[in-house]
């Protein structure tokens, strides 16, 4: 009998190191989370802190629930920063989260309600320096754009804007191009060859 080293495809993966974010020249976000076991970690330990340039700890990004928001349900750990705005985001499972600079959750937008339920399909990848999050598809290749408004007050209007016309868009590319498996390909394209 031969066994297989953990994890495989079948079992819980660990995480990847992510990488800290930059909230401004001398803060940063580090996401720290606890022993992951391969059954479940749902409600295991889990923070992203506030860290100064010289690796002081300067607080948290506040207001998550251990279960109810926990990052450990696909291994989403990726926070995004805005330094020219001081704010900072992260996508789950459970929904996507923005803060100020200070680590006050000002926006939660969760993927149980309707208009936030396509948010589970995406990865986020970065804060643009417009202010844009920039999310992408895991299965169709395909790149979202999200504007943020300068106040966090209420970014759900633009999220799910965003998102409505991610369909539209798409359905047009797919017209356009015929992807085969979601793999997209243009025929009329040059090819240079070095």
């Amino acid at each position: 009998m031969t066994r297989r080293p953990w994890p495989s495809s079948r079992t819980a993966r660990s995480p990847s190191a992510p990488s800290p974010a930059a909230l401004g020249d001398d803060l940063f976000v580090v996401p720290v989370f606890g022993k992951t076991y391969r059954s479940t970690n749902l409600g295991q330990e889990f923070s992203f802190v506030l860290v100064d340039d010289r690796g002081v700890l300067q607080g948290r990004l506040g207001g998550l629930h251990l279960r109810e928001d926990s990052p450990f349900t696909g291994f989403d750990f990726t926070v995004v920063a805005d330094p020219y705005r001081a704010r900072a985001f992260h996508l789950n499972r459970y929904g996507l989260y923005a803060w100020s600079a200070d680590g006050v959750l000002r926006a939660r937008m969760p993927t149980a309600e309707k208009p936030f339920k396509p948010l589970v399909h995406f990865a986020l990848l970065e804060c643009t320096p417009a202010g844009e999050l920039l999310l992408a598809h895991r299965k169709q290749h395909l790149l979202l754009r999200v504007p943020v408004p300068q106040e966090l007050d209420d970014p759900a209007v633009a999220v799910e804007a965003a998102l409505k016309g991610y369909g539209r868009e798409r359905t047009a590319l797919k017209k356009q191009y015929a992807p085969v498996n979601w793999l997209w390909s243009d025929s009329a394209a040059t090819v240079r060859h070095l």
